[in-house]
């Protein structure tokens, strides 16, 4: 509720509507909720886990758009708006995690968010959040330096770094593994020297 600006109400409201059509799915690590290249028909909320968008550019290099965590909709809006017409999904939908939702036809559920004005509000946010998400994305991979992405990175997503792979953190900052390692060294090492400075610090204050 806090990330889509909606309130208590709304959010109870939408989901009470939802659950009609609602069916519970289960993957595990490393299997795809949507492949590039099908068409995209399923809305997949998640009730625990995480789970990772993204694309193959022209030459064929993996690149990661965004992650959703528990209490979001894994969607990729263009690709299920372009299956309405029957065109493949530009991007894909894997799991980084073990993953237990809800999957929900969006056929059906387009059906019921015309008849509801406060699903209508609930999906226009939701929306704004995913463009404002790849706005600041798409600022951060081109003015940015690594160690700047990666700090974006976990203010993002706090916590989730210690539950998914390098891999993945490299392939959403734009870099690769092995560099993604040196920035965690680097980091790590700039972090026990600012303790041990803390340290002299204090027991230098106590001597005095």
């Amino acid at each position: 509720m806090k990330r889509l600006g909606v309130t208590e109400e709304a959010y109870t409201n939408v989901t009470d509507q939802l659950a009609q059509i609602a069916q519970p799915f289960t993957v595990r690590k490393g299997e795809f909720l949507q492949r590039a290249g099908a068409v995209a028909t399923q809305v997949h909320w998640l009730a625990s886990g995480v789970a990772r968008s993204g694309f193959f550019n022209r030459d064929g290099v993996e690149v990661t758009l965004r992650f959703y965590r528990e209490g979001e909709s894994a969607t990729t809006l263009t690709d299920l708006i372009a299956g309405e017409n029957g065109q493949p999904a530009v991007q894909f939908l894997v799991a980084e995690t073990t993953i237990h939702g809800f999957t929900l036809d969006w056929t059906q559920a387009s059906a019921l968010r015309a008849q509801s004005e406060v699903m209508q509000h609930y999906h226009l946010q939701a929306a704004m959040h995913g463009m404002h998400n790849l706005a600041q994305r798409a600022y951060a991979t081109g003015e940015t330096s690594a160690q700047e992405r990666l700090a974006a990175f976990r203010e993002e997503y706090p916590g989730l770094e210690a539950r998914i792979s390098q891999r993945a953190i490299a392939s959403y900052l734009g870099i690769t593994p092995q560099y993604m390692s040196r920035l965690r060294r680097e980091a790590e090492a700039e972090l026990a020297g600012i303790e041990a400075g803390a340290e002299s610090n204090a027991e230098a204050y106590a001597r005095n």
